[in-house]
C-alpha cells in the first residue's frame, strides 16, 4: 500500500516538494540515530521528533513506523526498556494494521523487543 501524497491534511503537493519532505526526515532520523549512537540523547531525541512530526504530517505511516521503532531503540540504548516497549509497540500496531505480518519491519520490531527480554543482541535501526 504505498503512502498518500499530501503534506497537511488534504493539501495535495508537487513531487518535487514531497521528495524533499522525505530526504528531510531521511536526514533527521540518521542524525537522530548518529547522536544516540554518541550518547546525545538530548539532540536524538529533538532530531527523531522533528522527524516523526514530518512523517506524520504527510501521512506516511510506513515512516512513522520506522521512526517509532527507532525511538524505541535510543530509549533501549537509555536504558528507558518501558519507554522502549512503549514505541516498539507503536510502531507494531501501525505496521500489523497497515503492512501485515510479513513484512522487513515487522521481523525487526519482534527481534527488538525480544532484545529488551533477553539482551545479548544490538536492536535494529530502520
Amino acid at each position: 500500500m504505498p503512502c498518500p501524497n499530501r503534506i497537511y491534511s488534504g493539501e495535495q503537493t508537487s513531487p518535487t516538494i514531497l521528495r524533499e519532505q522525505l530526504k528531510r526526515i531521511g536526514s533527521l532520523s540518521r542524525q537522530g540515530m548518529d547522536a544516540g549512537n554518541k550518547g546525545d540523547f538530548e539532540t536524538a531525541f529533538s532530531n527523531m521528533d522533528k522527524a516523526l512530526t514530518h512523517a506524520r504530517n504527510l501521512n506516511k505511516k510506513c515512516l512513522e513506523a520506522k521512526i517509532l521503532n527507532n525511538l524505541g531503540i535510543l530509549y533501549t540504548l537509555r536504558g528507558n526498556w518501558d519507554e522502549a516497549l512503549l514505541y516498539y509497540d507503536k510502531s507494531m500496531n501501525i505496521v500489523v494494521e497497515s503492512y501485515g505480518v510479513e513484512n522487513f519491519l515487522y521481523k525487526t520490531l519482534q527481534k527488538n523487543i525480544l532484545y529488551l527480554f533477553t539482551p545479548r543482541a544490538t536492536p535494529q535501526a530502520q
